[in-house]
């Protein structure tokens, strides 16, 4: 959500998001105002990409974590259509990408993004990438009748903060802008042996036996 404040005409400083101005944490009272139409502040969008043009556009972070994610299959399923248990080789590669709370395509190519990335860095000690590729080949058994599959689940980081915008010239009749609750997850590339590979089988139902075995 972004929140805007005014340039200061009193002591009392405000922050302003769509609908709403509520006062800092100041000792300045909640003022209500009438409600403000969408072309009185900017999306969230808007607010990023004026990170490259903006005077001042830091993120601040509040906090850091690292958690493996969901399980998910990486590569092909294999099929054993012979009479023993046989080898299969399973080759995959797996693209874990960088996504936010506030449902925006991350590129590496993005100020607002090389912001992001050397203010965690530089706060948690700990690198980050917009994406990482991981590529392996794994051979697995497989008893007769069976299929097998391998199943991840990737390390990765996430990091909470907010987003602060000044600008020159009024932007949306405000001269600086935050961004709050801002939120962003990856790959955990320091820590690279951390989350699993498992290898995982089945019997093959009559339906996959007809589709593969022949």
């Amino acid at each position: 959500m972004a929140f805007a404040r005014r340039k200061p005409a009193s002591p009392k400083r405000t922050l302003r998001t769509a609908g709403a101005v509520a006062a800092l944490s100041l000792g300045a009272s909640l003022m209500a105002v009438p409600q403000a139409s969408a072309d009185d502040s900017p999306t969230t969008r808007q607010l990023l990409d004026a990170c490259s043009w903006a005077d001042v556009c830091d993120f601040h972070p509040q906090s850091y974590w690292t958690y493996t994610g969901p399980r998910h299959q990486v590569g092909t399923t294999a099929f054993n259509c012979g009479s023993q248990t046989n080898q299969h080789r399973i080759d995959w590669a797996d693209t874990t990408g960088s996504t936010n709370t506030v449902g925006i395509t991350i590129g590496a190519s993005y100020k607002w993004e090389e912001v992001f990335t050397f203010s965690v860095q530089t706060t948690y000690s700990h690198s980050w990438e917009v994406s990482h590729t991981d590529t392996e080949s794994n051979t697995v058994n497989i008893p007769s009748g069976y299929k097998g599959w391998i199943e991840r689940g990737t390390g990765k980081q996430q990091a909470k903060g907010w987003y602060e915008l000044h600008f020159g010239k009024r932007y949306y009749g405000h001269y600086i802008w935050y961004i709050y609750d801002y939120q962003q997850s990856g790959y955990d590339s320091d820590h690279q042996n951390t989350g699993y590979v498992n290898f995982k089988d089945a019997k093959m139902t009559s339906a996959e036996r007809g589709a593969h075995c022949h």
